[in-house]
């Protein structure tokens, strides 16, 4: 069997595995759906996923990771203390829930290779520059960036729940 071949071979493999992997990871975790009674939009939640959550509209949010879920109450980790602890909320307690979008993580990820880079850009203008350039182009073009980079962390999570207008299941 030629390289090519071979190299073609394990990489077929390997995507399989991990198609595999993520399949029996997502079919075997149990679910909560939350359905919104004002818009009829369904969310769902799975154990492992972090969130932040608050109790009350006077409440502030605390961040927790889904341990598991029974069906009228879900076991948390609350992430905030400093050593572990394990809380169980009553479904019909949460006043509000947030959760990032995989979309919101990896717009921040870009937007810190935005900031570094701007930042380089800022601190490093003259070299940049060059004799001929102006290096003040290079600044403002490093403050641009730093400020695009920052517009991910200023957009906040939308609130899934809002008071008693949820519906709660449990699906497997």
């Amino acid at each position: 069997m030629n390289t090519y071949r071979q190299t073609s071979y394990f990489k077929t493999l390997a995507m399989t595995f991990f198609f595999v992997a993520f399949l029996v990871s997502n079919i075997s975790a149990q679910h909560l759906h939350i359905k919104t009674t004002k818009n009829g939009k369904v969310r769902a939640l799975k154990a492992g996923q972090k969130m932040q959550a608050k109790l009350s509209e006077l409440d502030v949010f605390t961040k927790y990771k889904i341990q598991s879920f029974t069906d009228s109450s879900m076991v948390l980790i609350m992430l905030d203390e400093e050593e572990i602890m394990l809380r169980t909320i009553n479904l019909k307690e949460i006043y509000s829930i947030k959760k990032t979008s995989g979309m919101h993580k990896i717009a921040q990820v870009g937007g810190t290779f935005l900031m570094l880079g701007g930042a380089v850009a800022i601190f490093e203008a003259p070299s940049i520059a060059g004799d001929e350039g102006s290096d003040w182009l290079v600044r403002g073009a490093g403050v641009v960036m730093v400020a695009v980079g920052l517009i991910p962390y200023l957009i906040k999570p939308t609130e899934y729940v809002q008071g008693k207008n949820a519906e709660y299941s449990i699906a497997k």
